[in-house]
């Protein structure tokens, strides 16, 4: 008995810190109304990361906009993340921002130690298939500010988006996606997006000549 007048619509983008959008992420709306049951929705991102739910939920209610997506642990994966998350560990060169960090806590411990290369080390030997403590991929509010972005761990980021006695439709609902154990950003998100090398390095070799 409620008519689309007084529904509100629901709509947002996962991308990454890079502007990639998310293909195939999941989004769950979990809300309550005092005069209708509490619903659970579900719905998917276009190629370009966007998701569209139109005319969704009656205004007044109260809602929780949770992403998700935990496929393909190895997409963006590779031995030149240990090599970045160690000189991290090593100070000698940080990954100087809050997202790559979060990126490389691949044990999902709020830290980034020794144990987070042994993690990634095992998936990429194929000891493990997925992250026995972690996601594929991670998000976070495109709103929220990290208080130090030195430390994205000193407190508790947010996840989900939680929106009380909703009064209008909300159309930028954005979050940033981030791969876990992907710290040079070549994960690819979707058709639109092609793999690119975010860093360089010269790798020396030393082979005998047996000649």
């Amino acid at each position: 008995g409620i008519c689309s007048s007084t529904m509100g619509t629901i709509a947002g983008q996962l991308q990454t810190k890079y502007w990639h959008g998310l293909d195939d992420g999941s989004l769950i709306l979990a809300g309550s109304h005092p005069a209708v049951p509490s619903f659970y929705l579900f719905g998917f991102t276009n190629i370009e990361g966007k998701y569209l739910f139109s005319n969704a939920l009656p205004y007044g209610a109260n809602l929780t906009i949770s992403p998700q997506k935990d496929n393909d642990p190895l997409n963006g994966v590779s031995t030149f993340d240990l090599v970045l998350i160690n000189k991290h560990i090593l100070g000698n060169t940080p990954l100087g921002d809050p997202y790559l960090m979060i990126a490389a806590d691949v044990n999902g411990s709020r830290s980034v130690t020794t144990f987070d290369i042994v993690e990634l080390r095992k998936l990429i030997l194929g000891i493990y298939t997925d992250f026995p403590s972690n996601t594929s991929w991670r998000f976070v509010d495109k709103n929220y500010t990290f208080p130090n972005t030195a430390n994205p761990f000193q407190e508790i980021f947010p996840e989900t988006k939680q929106i009380a006695n909703i009064q209008s439709s909300k159309l930028q609902e954005n979050f940033i996606a981030i791969k876990t154990g992907d710290v040079n950003g070549n994960a690819v998100t979707s058709s639109l997006h092609q793999p690119q090398d975010r860093s360089q390095g010269t790798a020396l070799f030393e082979v005998s000549n047996s000649g």
